[in-house]
């Protein structure tokens, strides 16, 4: 059986997923995006086990995501996925949220490489698997603006720091791409998720963060409801992030 290029997958917000708000976080939202994106690559033979076999795994190097409206708890909801770009280096996949009347909650966009697990290094897309044009969706719109550079944080004093432990490790034994975006949104204050919710959300991946990591996160205000929020190893950069709230309506 030929499988759509377009992906289409299902998911339940469970009572334990949500923040005190009733609602899915931005972390489970991504979660939902990151299985969608594994069940679709999975299904049609590029997903983690077969690309294994390689030695070469999908490392998430950006993501842009922008809702609407976030899911409550109890409630269904699908993610439509699919491949809008093949380059020699990276990948760019879009996503769309959708809730249980067919109404469209968000969207995403992001860009994936592939890296050969023993050397780190970018796998030339093209030459190892030229299949994956086969995929790619030239018609589907997905609204969101591919992502400009996220600049450094010009604050000295960090306003969190961590280091990296067990649970934050993935599969690919670095860290764990919902980690960084959780410890991101840990550094707001609980009064700001109750007047307001994350409209837009853009991240790059710089550097791998790796057991035993101490990071700390410097946050930069640059206007009214928009943060920039760079995670740091000593004075490098492994993460940046481009954070804009909206008010709830009343």
């Amino acid at each position: 059986m030929v499988l759509p290029k377009v992906g289409l997958f299902h998911f339940h917000v469970e009572s334990y997923v949500c923040d005190f708000t009733g609602k899915a976080t931005l972390p489970v939202m991504t979660s939902f995006l990151l299985d969608a994106a594994s069940n679709h690559a999975q299904e049609r033979g590029f997903g983690y086990e077969a690309i294994s076999k390689d030695n070469v795994a999908w490392v998430l190097s950006r993501l842009s995501i922008e809702i609407d409206e976030y899911p409550v708890s109890n409630q269904d909801i699908k993610v439509e996925t699919w491949i809008e770009d093949v380059g020699k280096f990276f990948t760019q996949r879009c996503f769309r949220f959708i809730d249980e009347k067919e109404k469209t909650l968000g969207y995403a966009r992001s860009i994936w490489a592939a890296i050969d697990v023993q050397t780190r290094r970018p796998v030339d897309i093209i030459k190892w698997r030229a299949d994956l044009a086969d995929y790619i969706v030239e018609n589907k719109i997905c609204p969101i603006e591919k992502m400009e550079k996220i600049p450094s944080v010009d604050a000295v004093e960090p306003i969190m720091g961590y280091s990296v432990r067990y649970s934050d490790i993935d599969i690919n034994r670095h860290m764990n791409s919902i980690k960084y975006i959780e410890h991101v949104v840990n550094i707001f204050d609980l009064i700001i998720f109750k007047e307001n919710f994350i409209r837009k959300f853009e991240i790059v991946y710089l550097v791998e963060g790796i057991f035993g990591d101490k990071l700390k996160l410097y946050r930069q205000n640059i206007s009214e409801n928009e943060y920039i929020i760079d995670t740091k190893r000593n004075e490098e950069s492994i993460c940046r992030t481009r954070l804009i709230w909206q008010k709830n309506e009343k």
